[in-house]
């Protein structure tokens, strides 16, 4: 059983990302089902629950990565343009340097590459041309956020974003997040109270 609940504090009108009796399941087992919401320009959805909810699942399902079992997402525009992604689950190419990430990335979405515009608002100058396996954790979570917003997306989706990041990390990850909702519209899942308190609507997923 899932239990919505959205806090809506302001009015918006220009729907970015629509969710229609959303449902998504792993052999008997309901993640979740009848989702369905909205989100506008201006709005910062946070997705919230325990560990095995499904707030990566729904992430995951509303960014496209997995189908989902029941409904539909739509999102204004090219997805390779008007979304932006950023998970810990997510690869890197290993023998990639970071500038030539941000390069191949912007070759597939055919968007301006801003590498160094990019690489400076990450921090990571120093680590440029470094291949990815050899960078932290951390450094690596900085990558994925500077390709999640290459495109100036119209809906970002960050999944735990704060969770491999040191408090200047999680710094840029609150920053970058601001940025977004004055010009779209995010979609974030943590437990972070600090995160917590981007959100213009929240949505409550029970275990």
């Amino acid at each position: 059983m899932t239990h919505q609940t959205v806090a809506d504090r302001f009015g918006y009108t220009r729907v970015v990302l629509r969710v229609e009796g959303l449902g998504k399941r792993f052999g008997d087992r309901w993640l979740f089902r009848e989702l369905t919401f909205e989100v506008s320009q201006g709005q910062s959805l946070v997705v919230l629950g325990p560990n095995g909810s499904g707030k990566s699942t729904l992430l995951r399902t509303l960014s496209g990565l997995l189908p989902p079992t029941e409904g539909k997402v739509h999102i204004s525009g090219d997805p390779r343009l008007s979304l932006g992604v950023s998970s810990i689950e997510m690869a890197l190419y290993p023998q990639l340097t970071v500038l030539e990430h941000l390069e191949f990335v912007a070759s597939l979405r055919d968007c301006d590459p801003r590498s160094d515009e990019l690489i400076a608002r990450i921090g990571l100058e120093h680590a440029r041309d470094q291949v990815t396996s050899k960078l932290s954790t951390g450094m690596k979570a900085r990558v994925k956020l500077a390709m999640s917003i290459q495109a100036n997306p119209k809906v970002l989706i960050l999944d735990e974003p704060g969770a491999a990041l040191d408090d200047k990390g999680r710094e840029l990850v609150a920053s970058i997040a601001r940025e977004q909702i004055q010009r779209g519209s995010l979609i974030l899942a943590t437990n972070d109270p600090s995160e917590r308190r981007l959100a213009t609507h929240e949505l409550f997923l029970a275990a």
